[in-house]
């Protein structure tokens, strides 16, 4: 649960309040004039989506003409998805299943080797540790900064390049897997709704959700307003596959799509929190 102060007086809930909200997708990708997979997607990260009981499971199995069956019209490749012998394809989400990312619509789906998947694993398990310390801090804290929540912005974008090799022919089946995703990450505070605006029964807290979507107002998390009761940031135990992604990434193109309609833009990194990395295929 997450814990409300304000003044006169602190205030507790077992309520869920701040889980994952503003979740947008870009469209489709198309393909040699196909589709297969998703562009791009956004969420605001909340504290409670570690809560004991949130996780979801949402295993992909979005299916059809590319991945699990012959690829549509005439002049596409040859096998599709599941048939490649050569690499172990997943349809990896963009935004995370146990956080309640769809894993039946290809807007939120991408082909990744699995080698791929499990470097953005590494970088959603930073995530949840992210919010697991953010949450243990907004229920612990005594120095005020439990005025406000703490959250995650989260982007993550396939590139409009191809994992093909140059020229991406359209019976070529890796012509149609994104050569990487782009995931980038801001750390935001989150006031909590000011004296006044709750209830003093807990009964009517299940409206607080749609209150964060709609009304709150996201502040970067910088050291000064941080203050010196710093939440730990995890180890930086990168794995050696996205050490100087940047260089690597800059020698294959790094042209994404677009954000989502609707996402913010984003905005400089303002903490040791903030980051952004490029996960090839591997």
């Amino acid at each position: 649960m997450s814990k409300i102060q304000h003044t006169g007086g602190k205030w507790t809930s077992d309520s869920v309040m701040f889980t994952k909200c503003r979740e947008v997708h870009g469209p489709l990708a198309v393909r040699n004039g196909r589709t297969m997979g998703g562009t791009s997607a956004y969420a605001l990260l909340g504290p409670d989506l570690t809560m004991p009981g949130m996780a979801t499971k949402n295993a992909p199995s979005a299916s059809g003409a590319g991945w699990d069956a012959p690829w549509a019209g005439v002049g596409g490749p040859g096998l599709y998805f599941t048939q490649d012998g050569n690499q172990p394809w997943v349809r990896a989400h963009l935004i995370n299943g146990e956080w309640g990312g769809s894993g039946t619509s290809w807007s939120n789906l991408v082909p990744m080797t699995s080698g791929g998947n499990a470097n953005h694993k590494w970088v959603e398990g930073r995530m949840k540790n992210y919010l697991q310390n953010f949450r243990a801090f907004d229920l612990n804290s005594n120095g005020g900064h439990n005025n406000y929540w703490y959250g995650v912005q989260y982007w993550v974008q396939a590139s409009q390049d191809p994992w093909a090799a140059p020229p991406a022919l359209a019976n070529d089946l890796y012509s149609y897997a994104p050569n990487m995703i782009k995931v980038t990450w801001r750390v935001v505070t989150l006031a909590k709704p000011p004296t006044g605006t709750w209830p003093t029964s807990w009964g009517a807290v299940a409206a607080t959700p749609a209150w964060i979507a709609a009304n709150a107002v996201l502040v970067p998390a910088t050291m000064a307003t941080i203050g010196p009761d710093l939440p730990n940031i995890p180890a930086n135990n990168v794995p050696n596959v996205l050490v100087n992604n940047a260089a690597n990434v800059a020698g294959i193109g790094g042209l994404v799509y677009a954000l989502p309609p609707g996402a913010p833009g984003i905005p400089a990194i303002a903490s040791p929190y903030d980051g952004t990395v490029e996960i090839m295929q591997d």
